[in-house]
């Protein structure tokens, strides 16, 4: 790698100015002057003049340039060879998931992730979130996507958001103009139920003191697809859910999503979780950091 006079030199050379080279190299100019001069005392030779062009090389100066841009060439290549072979090991990043999150989330970071790394290949399981603290308690997963709450000491939280959890239903519902619901009133309609809703309606009943399973749900399914697609035909069920896996539904007008008065559903974290003590390898690392980075704007 080229020392900061050289690299100064460089960047002075290609622009033909102290000043341009500083305000690319995010310097200020007698920064960059002060690096030159102490260049050109080591060396003993003279290597810019000025002309009404700006700053012009010498013989010894254009000597010099050559062999730096050599340098400078072979670092560029010696660094897109690390790049290439960075991008071809074979690797494969084990996911547990709620399922929302992998409809929302995933399938675009997957995708973008393989067109840089072609040789990653993923396993990506949609579950319960309990199932998923197991997964990674048992080393069966890499990294897992659920709720952050009473997570196991075990276990490490990269970064978490929050994702209040309301209610789903169809555009017709009579509740479906209301800003805000509460719990009562969406008990005296329908339920539908995913698996994972039941961990969040566990929380609420023992929040409010109902029996196991009371009210019953009106329908339990394992697939959020045919969820949707009740909700759609059926003007008079309520789903308690986020609204990450309905965002298509919701944009298209085929489901409303309101917000519950309930401080257990409005503070609803869902986070990435691996492994405290497991030893993550870079590629993984660096889907790790790509998955965290599109949390983070959401």
């Amino acid at each position: 790698m080229l020392s900061i006079e050289y690299r100064y030199f460089y960047q002075s050379a290609i622009d033909s100015s102290f000043r341009k080279a500083g305000d690319n190299l995010n310097i200020n100019s007698s920064a960059v002057v002060r690096q030159i001069h102490k260049l050109e005392d080591n060396l003993q030779l003279k290597l810019f003049i000025r002309s009404s062009k700006g700053l012009e090389l010498t013989s010894h100066g254009h000597m010099l340039f050559k062999y730096v841009a050599e340098q400078v060439e072979r670092n560029e290549s010696f660094l897109q060879n690390i790049q290439d072979q960075e991008n071809d090991i074979e690797s494969v990043i084990t996911i547990s998931t709620v399922e929302t999150i992998a409809i929302f989330f995933l399938s675009e970071i997957v995708k973008e992730f393989q067109d840089k790394y072609r040789n990653v290949r993923f396993k990506i399981i949609a579950k319960k979130p309990d199932s998923i603290i197991e997964d990674l308690i048992i080393n069966k997963c890499e990294i897992g996507i659920t709720f952050t709450k009473e997570i196991p000491k075990s276990l490490k939280i990269i970064f978490e958001n929050n994702f209040p959890v309301g209610v789903l239903c169809s555009p017709q519902h009579f509740l479906a103009q209301r800003e805000f619901i509460d719990v009562q009133e969406c008990l005296e309609y329908p339920l539908v139920f995913h698996p994972g809703t039941l961990t969040v309606w566990k929380k609420l009943q023992r929040e409010l003191g109902y029996k196991a399973f009371i009210p019953k749900p009106k329908m339990i399914a394992n697939s959020y697809a045919l969820i949707k697609s009740f909700l759609i035909k059926d003007n008079s069920s309520l789903f308690f859910s986020t609204k990450l896996g309905a965002l298509d539904e919701l944009n298209k007008g085929l489901l409303v999503y309101k917000k519950v008065k309930n401080r257990t559903l409005l503070n609803n974290k869902i986070g990435i979780i691996i492994t405290k003590n497991k030893v993550i390898n870079k590629i993984t690392e660096k889907f790790l950091q790509a998955i965290t980075h599109s949390f983070k704007k959401f």
